[in-house]
């Protein structure tokens, strides 16, 4: 493969996935911490927008990451070496960030989803519930991130 499709393949995947675990990272350690300090009463038409808005934004760069992390093994010659310790590292990160999208889309967005519509006696049960898959998001996130340093060096 060329050299400059490889680069520009890893370069968009990057960014990608920098804009998608960056975006949970905030999410995590800004944004729902911050929100949980507004009054019950202004939280639910702050979630609503930021779940209307957080919706069109994550699946599309969760999607344009994997199809961009499976471009870039093609091209770089992932499927002549997937017996190998890094094709199996690649097919692992595959897999993870495949699970990463679906938890994203079935769980995480239905909880910061359920928030928006929260009354005053349950919405801090949401909150809570949207922190907790949020960090089990995050893990996996770290899980992707030790299986990609992993990748550098050949496993």
């Amino acid at each position: 493969m060329s050299f400059w499709l490889l680069l520009v393949l890893q370069w968009l995947h990057v960014l990608f996935a920098i804009v998608w675990f960056g975006g949970t990272v905030a999410t995590n350690f800004l944004v729902i911490p911050a929100a949980a300090l507004l009054p019950a009463g202004e939280q639910a038409g702050w979630w609503k927008a930021f779940s209307a808005r957080s919706t069109g934004y994550f699946a599309p760069v969760a999607g344009a990451t994997i199809i961009l992390g499976i471009a870039r093994g093609i091209a770089g010659g992932v499927l002549s070496v997937l017996t190998t310790p890094y094709g199996l590292t690649w097919i692992a990160a595959l897999l993870l960030a495949i699970a990463l999208a679906i938890w994203g889309a079935r769980v995480t967005n239905p909880t910061t989803e359920r928030i928006a519509t929260s009354t005053a006696t349950d919405l801090a049960a949401n909150v809570a519930a949207a922190s907790r898959v949020g960090g089990i998001e995050l893990g996996g996130f770290l899980v992707i991130l030790t299986l990609m340093i992993a990748m550098h060096f050949g496993y």
